[in-house]
């Protein structure tokens, strides 16, 4: 077995020791989108975007937390050129896109450990997609775009 197997494997266990699994993945998925679309701030932004393909979304977004979850190896997505394209979508709406995330979390996960893992994960994601949407060094520097 190779080194990549192996820590995948481990990983796997891990997760599982968490309570997480295909089934908790898809119902955190679902339990999530469904804040997402009730909210009056966020719903608009997603709605105009995904619009009657919420099915085939929850698809790519289960796939998309079970490869991260339990390294299914299944998602091939692109999620920064998705993202660069939505040109309504401030930082702030990042702030509320894990608040919901984290409220959904408070009531699905399984264990301390599963909720702590995925929040984890859902904070990196948000911070990178903000790096690629919202970063500007000329910023730091104090110069003029």
């Amino acid at each position: 077995m190779s080194f990549a197997q192996v820590h995948r494997e481990n990983y796997r266990r891990q997760a599982k020791s968490y309570g997480i699994d295909a089934e908790f993945v898809s119902q955190m998925v679902d339990g999530f989108y469904t804040k997402v679309r009730n909210d009056e701030e966020l719903g608009p932004i997603f709605d105009a975007v995904i619009q009657d393909q919420w099915e085939p979304h929850l698809v790519k977004m289960k796939q998309f937390w079970r490869a991260i979850a339990l390294k299914t190896g299944e998602y091939e997505g692109r999620p920064m050129p998705a993202h660069l394209k939505l040109k309504n979508v401030t930082k702030t709406h990042f702030a509320r896109w894990l608040q919901l995330f984290d409220e959904n979390l408070d009531e699905v996960a399984p264990t301390p450990e599963a909720k702590a893992f995925f929040q984890d994960r859902a904070r990196n994601i948000a911070r990178s997609l903000m790096m690629g949407m919202f970063y500007d060094p000329n910023e730091e520097l104090g110069i003029s775009s």
